[in-house]
C-alpha cells in the first residue's frame, strides 16, 4: 500500500517506517473489570500497581498463547471454581474434669459471595506462590488459573475438602453463634 501511494505521488525513494509493534497483550478496558481490578489489588505489594498489572497482563498473555481469545473466560471460570462457599472455625472444647471426649469441634459458617470470591482469589495467588520458583510467577499464576478453571489443582482440592469437612460437621452448626449456612441441611 505504501508503494502504491509513493507511485501515485511520484516519490522515487522508499520511506522506511520503523514501527515497533506492541508486544504486550492488552484487552480493551480490562482494568475496569471488577474481578481483574480486585486481582490486581491482591497482587500489588508496597503500592507497586504497575508491576502487578504487568504480572497479570503476562499471565493473560500466557493463557492467550495456549487458548487464543479465551484468556478472560478462563480467568472467570478459574475464579469461580476457586471461590469459597463455607468457612470452618475451630471451637475448643471446654476444659472440665474427667471428660471422655476433650477434643475441638469444627464449626461451619456461611460466607458472603463477595468474601468467598475474595478468599478464592487469595488462595489462587497463594497456590501460585507455592509453586516452584524455577519458572516466572506469571507462568505459575496462569497455570494455576488454568487448572482451577478445569476443576483441578490445589485450590479446587482445598475447596472440596473444606466443603466435605463442613458437610461432615453440619450437625454441630447450632453450637456456634454465627448464622447457619443455608446449604447445610439437618
Amino acid at each position: 500500500m505504501l508503494e502504491a501511494i509513493q507511485s501515485q505521488l511520484g516519490i522515487q525513494e522508499k520511506i522506511s517506517l520503523n514501527v515497533k509493534l506492541k508486544e504486550t497483550f492488552n484487552f480493551l478496558g480490562i482494568k475496569k473489570d471488577p474481578l481483574v481490578g480486585k486481582m490486581i489489588n491482591l497482587l500489588m505489594k508496597n503500592g507497586k500497581r504497575s508491576k502487578a498489572e504487568k504480572v497479570l497482563n503476562k499471565a493473560f498473555q500466557m493463557l492467550d498463547e495456549k487458548h487464543p481469545g479465551r484468556a478472560l473466560h478462563i480467568f472467570y471460570f478459574g475464579v469461580f471454581e476457586a471461590r469459597r462457599d463455607v468457612g470452618i472455625r475451630l471451637k475448643p472444647k471446654a476444659k472440665k474434669r474427667r471428660t471422655a471426649n476433650a477434643f475441638s469441634v469444627y464449626l461451619p459458617y456461611s460466607i458472603s459471595p463477595v468474601r468467598g470470591v475474595n478468599s478464592g482469589m487469595r488462595a489462587l495467588l497463594a497456590a501460585s506462590r507455592r509453586r516452584p520458583s524455577a519458572r516466572p510467577f506469571w507462568d505459575n499464576l496462569s497455570q494455576e488459573i488454568l487448572e482451577s478453571s478445569l476443576g483441578r489443582g490445589e485450590v479446587v482440592t482445598q475447596r472440596y475438602s473444606l466443603n466435605k469437612l463442613a458437610d461432615s460437621n453440619k450437625r454441630r452448626v447450632h453450637l456456634g453463634s454465627l448464622p447457619i449456612f443455608p446449604l447445610i441441611s439437618h
